[in-house]
């Protein structure tokens, strides 16, 4: 059991290590080329304000990313359901897995600020008309020209 959990515990570091680019030192979204003067030091308010948001974000991951889940996973299985209920009907069954499944699941400080929209839920496909129901032409447009009294080919 202890081996499990150390071999778990190495993977985590693993692919947190992975998934982190390279940085250097000083770079705060600095794109100047290499032997330019250095960025101006911000305050350290900016550092702060940083980390602020940061935190607030992990924060709100910790009841968002749940929530997701369950929402995720329920709507997966009411789908599932929903497709073998109305004998494999893949319209039923996506019109409950887009808006479940779809959408963002963790979120960012760009999104906890409001400066990046996201969304709980992934927007459902718009439904088709009504197959009972006709559609109603277009009324005529008044300013178009006749219609021709005799077909293509012919001399006037």
């Amino acid at each position: 059991m202890k081996r499990w959990r150390s071999m778990v515990a190495v993977g985590l570091v693993a692919g947190v290590m992975l998934a982190a680019g390279p940085v250097r030192a000083g770079d705060e979204g600095d794109t100047s080329a290499v032997g330019s003067e250095p960025p101006a030091v911000s305050g350290e308010s900016d550092t702060w304000s940083t980390v602020a948001w940061g935190v607030l974000t992990g924060l709100a991951n910790v009841v968002y990313v749940p929530a997701k889940l369950v929402y995720a996973g329920l709507g997966g299985v009411t789908g599932g359901m929903a497709l073998g209920l109305t004998g494999g009907d893949t319209k039923t069954a996506e019109s409950i897995w887009e808006p479940s499944l779809f959408g963002n699941y963790f979120l960012t400080p760009s999104m906890v600020q409001g400066q990046e929209p996201f969304s709980f839920a992934g927007s459902p496909a718009s439904a088709p008309p009504p197959e009972h129901e006709e559609q109603a032409p277009p009324p005529p447009d008044p300013y178009a020209p006749p219609p021709p009294r005799h077909g293509p080919g012919y001399d006037s």
